[in-house]
């Protein structure tokens, strides 16, 4: 019982300092950008209105994303993201004014590690998803509190069509990119280093009875 009751306040006290999320998005930018599926899966320059941020130690909320993107957002424009299967890469360039980055840049830069795949592709829409590991620019991170080389991972979803039944390449319509602070491995090992501890006592004392 009493291991029980340390290992929920150990974490309880974990999900407490809970990673931080930051999630890209369509918002009010509508379709845009092309996504090709085929031996190669691609997409280019597709349309990011918004970010939401999660968790962070400061400046938690939702922001607009700004670019070179000429999009449903008439004030500003868009991101724009990009990634390439073959390439395995991924990128998102773009500015948070409220966060103090005025000027486009690399927002997001990494891998397509965790993999593409295909949900569908019949000619009149395109479905998939991915996931790797990232970085972010370190002005962004310093904004919301986070030390600038803070690790995260990423998992995507875009959808896609193509109104005329032609196939790849489509438009991109929605677009969501979440991304997660990755944990900082000496507090993993912290933690269950202590719980190891913990139920090594209580089997030794358990013994001894």
């Amino acid at each position: 019982m009493l291991l029980g009751a340390v290992v929920a306040v150990a974490l309880s006290t974990a999900s407490g300092r809970a990673a931080a999320i930051i999630e890209f998005g369509s918002g009010f930018g509508g379709a845009g950008g092309t996504v090709n599926i085929g031996a190669n899966v691609t997409g280019s320059w597709i349309f990011i209105d918004q970010v939401t941020i999660v968790g962070a130690p400061v400046n938690n909320g939702v922001f607009d994303v700004e670019g070179a993107g000429v999009c449903g957002d008439a004030v500003g424009g868009c991101g724009l993201l990009s990634f390439d299967k073959t390439l395995n890469t991924i990128t998102l360039i773009g500015s948070i004014p409220a966060l103090g980055i005025l000027a486009p840049l690399n927002l997001l830069s990494g891998d397509l590690s965790g993999g593409v795949n295909v949900l569908v592709n019949n000619g009149t829409q395109g479905s998939l998803t991915i996931a790797g590991t990232d970085t972010k620019a370190p002005s962004l991170l310093t904004a919301i509190g986070l030390a600038p080389a803070t690790p995260f991972t990423f998992f995507g979803f875009e959808t896609a069509v193509n109104t005329t039944g032609q196939g790849s390449p489509y438009t991109g319509i929605s677009t969501d990119i979440t991304n997660t602070q990755v944990p900082e491995p000496a507090s993993l090992v912290f933690l269950s280093g202590g719980l190891m501890g913990l139920a090594l006592r209580a089997h030794y004392r358990s013994r001894r009875r």
